[in-house]
C-alpha cells in the first residue's frame, strides 16, 4: 500500500476550511435534534473528501452550512481565512 502522501506546509497552515466545534441543533429541550455535535476539521486544497454517513445522520446539514445554506447553531467555520458567520 502506498504511503500518505505529506500536505505541504503551506497548505496545511492555510486550508480552504477551516471548521471548529460546529454544532447544530434544531429544536429544543426533549425534542431537540443534535444534526452535527461539535465537528471540528481542515480542508485543504486539492484534498479529496468523502463525507459517509447513515440516513440522518448529519451529511446535508454539515453540507448546507459550509454552502452558506444554513447557520450553525454554535461553532465556526472559515473558509481562506474569512468568517462568514460564525454560531452562537
Amino acid at each position: 500500500m502506498p504511503d500518505k502522501p505529506e500536505r505541504d506546509q503551506k497548505t496545511a497552515a492555510n486550508p480552504v476550511f477551516r471548521i471548529r466545534d460546529l454544532t447544530k441543533t434544531y429544536g429544543s429541550g426533549e425534542a431537540a435534534v443534535h444534526a452535527l455535535r461539535a465537528v471540528s476539521m481542515d480542508m485543504a486544497s486539492g484534498e479529496l473528501l468523502v463525507i459517509l454517513g447513515a440516513s440522518g445522520s448529519g451529511k446535508s446539514t454539515f453540507l448546507n452550512i459550509l454552502g452558506g445554506l444554513d447557520l450553525p447553531t454554535s461553532g465556526s467555520v472559515h473558509y481562506r481565512d474569512q468568517e462568514p458567520y460564525q454560531g452562537q
